[in-house]
Formats: C-alpha cells, structure tokens, sequence
C-alpha cells in the first residue's frame, strides 16, 4: 500500500549573501543558484516535480534539480527573480500534486479497509451458517 508523502518547501528566510551561486561548469553563461529546502524530498515528491516541471512551458532558459535538499537553479543571469518566481510556483504546484496523490492514497487505504471489514461481516455470517447448520 502507498504511504503518505510530506510536503516540501523551499526554506525560508533565505539570506541572500547566503545564497550559493556559482559559475555554470558546462555553460559559459549560466550560474547555479542553491536554494535550501525545508526537508528531504521523498522518490513521490521527486516524480510529481518533475511531472510538474515538464508541464511548465517556461524552462527554455533554465534547468532545475532537486539535489538532497536543496533546488539548484541553472540559468542565464536575465530575469532571475521572475525565474525564481517561477521555480516557487513548481514548488507550490508539485505540494498541489502531494494533495492529491495523499487524498487518493487515504480513498485507497478506506476502501481497503472497508473491503476487509465487508469480508470479516461475511464471514461472520458463513460462521454462523455453518454452526446453525451442524448443530441445529
């Protein structure tokens, strides 16, 4: 049965003299900005943002990893606080994502259980057959 998956989220307040960035080894004009995240990021959380990441049409100037816990941004130097809006949106639609895969996680794990309990009912009813029958 699936588990539950905690929401992750970039870690706040964030210093900015803080804030790692460095030279893009393979792109001359890039740099990789860190950002720190609140807690690890389970394989579930890791799947929705990337599912998250490749429905945004807005990632033709940048790239996004997930790296233990923190977001590396790699991108052009132009326009990163809109792009740093944009990577905090993926953040907030890949917990939207968490929502709905724990809301269906919890309808699964219900419907288990009154599955089971259904079964143990019938039984009980078979039980009871089965002792009328035999000593009746």
């Amino acid at each position: 049965m699936s588990e539950l998956v905690d929401k992750v989220d970039i870690k706040h307040p964030i210093d900015p003299k803080k804030v790692d960035i460095q030279k893009d080894p393979f792109h001359p004009t890039a740099y990789i900005i860190t950002l720190p995240l609140d807690s690890g990021p389970s394989y579930v959380w890791h799947t929705l943002f990337q599912q998250e990441l490749w429905s945004s049409l807005d990632f033709w100037d940048r790239k996004v990893l997930v790296v233990a816990r923190e977001l590396k941004l790699v991108t052009t130097p132009n326009m990163v606080e809109e792009k740093l809006h944009w990577l905090e949106g993926l953040v907030v639609g890949t917990n939207k994502r968490v929502e709905e895969y724990n809301k269906k996680v919890r309808s699964e794990r219900d419907a288990t259980k009154s599955k089971f309990m259904d079964e143990e009912a019938i039984r009980k009813d078979v039980s009871t057959w089965l002792v009328r029958r035999f000593t009746g």
